[in-house]
Order: C-alpha cells, then structure tokens, then sequence
C-alpha cells in the first residue's frame, strides 16, 4: 500500500486498532467506534482491510495463531502512540517515514473528540454547559455520565471553564495526573515529561499517579509529574496565558518561547541546545510564529535556516 494513498478511512481504521489495543479504551470510546463503524460502509471495508493485513502480517509469529499473535504485540499496558506505530509497521503498511505523528499531523486527532489544527485556538461547548478553550494542536476526549465529568488531555492545553454540578465532579486527566475543579476557571498544559496548571478563579486540587497532592487557590500554579506537585512562581503565569494569542515572557530561556510557538508554525521547528540557553524577555505574537521569528534573528545571536518551506533550524551564532 502507497502511504501517499491510505485514505482517510483507512488511517482512522488504524488509529481505532491502536485504540482497542492500548487497554485503555473506554465504554464511550467503544460506542464512537461502533458509530464510525456503522457510518459507511467505507468505514467498515478500511477496518476489515485492516483487519485482514494483521492476520496476513502475524501468521506465523512466533509460531502463534495471528490473533493470539496479534494479542501480544499490542497488549494492554502498551502506549496508544506504541501501539500505533507497532501496527503499522507490523502490518506492512510502511508508514515509518511519512511522519504522520509529528505535531502538526497528529493521528490521534482523528478520533479526537475535541481537536484544533496547527495555528488554530477554538472554544467548544459542552453538555452541561461548560465551556473549553484548547490551544493550537491540541486533543481532548470527553467522557461525561451521571456519575463525572472527565476531560483527558491528550495534547497540547485548554482553559476550562466549569458549571456548577454538585453531584459530577468535573476533572481533566494528564498521563501524569489529575485537575480537579473545586470552582470555575482553570487551565491544564501537558508536556513530554510533565504538566502544568493555573487558576484563574476559585480552585482546584492537583494529584499526581503517585498520590501527592496540591491545593491551588486563585492565581496560583503547579508543575506535576507522576510523582510530585511544585508550586511555580506568580511571575511565571503569563508562560501560560496563549488563550489571547500573546506569550509575555520575562527573561526566560529562548526554548520556552520556541515551544509555545510549535503549535502555531507550519513544519519543524528545531532548536539547537546552545540557542535554547539564550535568554529572552518581550510580548510575542503566537499567530505570527514568521515575525516572531525575524525579531529574535535580529536582537539575538541567532542564524535560522528555512528547508523547503517546511523545515525551519534554530542555532547560535
């Protein structure tokens, strides 16, 4: 199979296998997948294509019969990004060099229940009225029921504002932790080895997988990983207020603002470990990562080099 040509049905196909087989999957996610299933019968005929390429790439591993084969390979406990990139190249689909999961071509995004494209900030409606703003390239799943309202953040960050609901805490799930809301107003930004948290109004109660926990009042912020809650200082809020367009930063280390800027840049944008040291301070517009990008060329030590329209490298001069 040519990657140029996998249709659309046929990378969601693959994104709901990995899906299935991360462990992970809930009862909504399952009846979403029942409905996409049933949409079309493009949709079916991807999944059993799929299907059929699994068992063709598995017969005889190790041995096994392809679905025991298959079972292993993409356990429970495997990541959902594991899982993924294990199935397409054990199927033989040759995707490894398309780059499909690089920021600004997400594969989970396709059965996102929530998701916002490169350069894009949007503001969804809920069912019980809350609202959440995400960030650019960013994933969000909700599972509401008459028990809780949970949010996982999947990537990238969103500002939540919260309705009332005494009997359904509302809470948003990070691979690192939990947020949840004991008021209103609140944002939650993941990272690759943490993630980070601030309070616009009332408050929220942070707990890492380990079991430490943090309460944090209005104006008030964390960084957590699985293990620990830190307190961050009050200065350092405007790191993360995107949800204007605007990055304040207060000399700080340039790769704080080429990482806020990731998420608005079309292509790669690459960051040598000597430029990340450099220090910055200014207001920098996100929506316009190319004039960010001329302004920092010519007040710092900087030489940027620009591939293809695509591949942009950062490095000291």
């Amino acid at each position: 199979m040519n990657p140029a040509r996998l249709s659309p049905e046929e990378i969601a196909a693959i994104e709901w296998l990995a899906q299935q087989r991360s462990g992970r999957m809930s009862a909504a996610e399952r009846q979403r997948f029942e409905r996409w299933l049933a949409e079309s019968e493009r949709h079916r005929g991807a999944w059993e294509r799929l299907q059929r390429r699994l068992d063709s790439a598995f017969a005889g591993v190790a041995e096994q019969p392809a679905e025991l084969a298959r079972k292993t390979l993409l356990s429970a406990g495997t990541s959902r990004r594991q899982a993924l990139r294990g199935a397409l190249v054990l199927a033989g689909l040759g995707l490894g060099g398309l780059g499909l999961t690089r920021p600004g071509m997400p594969l989970d995004g396709l059965v996102a229940d929530l998701s916002t494209a490169t350069g894009e900030r949007r503001r969804f409606v809920l069912d019980d009225g809350s609202s959440v703003l995400l960030n650019a390239e960013s994933r969000v799943d909700v599972d509401f029921d008459g028990g809780r309202r949970r949010l996982q953040l999947r990537r990238g960050a969103l500002l939540a504002e919260v309705t009332a609901d005494a009997r359904r805490p509302f809470v948003v799930e990070t691979p690192f932790g939990r947020v949840q809301a004991l008021g209103t107003r609140f944002s939650v930004t993941l990272g690759e080895r943490d993630a980070t948290v601030w309070v616009q109004e009332a408050q929220v109660l942070v707990e890492t997988r380990a079991g430490s926990s943090l309460v944090l009042a209005t104006d008030e912020g964390a960084r957590f990983d699985r293990d620990i809650c830190q307190r961050l200082e009050g200065q350092r809020r405007s790191e993360f207020a995107w949800q204007d367009g605007w990055l304040e930063l207060h000399d700080r280390p340039l790769d704080v603002l080429i990482a806020a800027l990731r998420p608005y840049h079309p292509g790669h944008l690459r960051l040598s470990p000597a430029a990340a040291a450099l220090r910055i301070s200014g207001l920098f517009p996100l929506d316009d990562s190319e004039r960010v990008l001329a302004s920092l060329e010519e007040i710092l030590p900087l030489r940027i080099h620009r591939y293809l329209g695509w591949w942009t490298t950062i490095e000291h001069s």
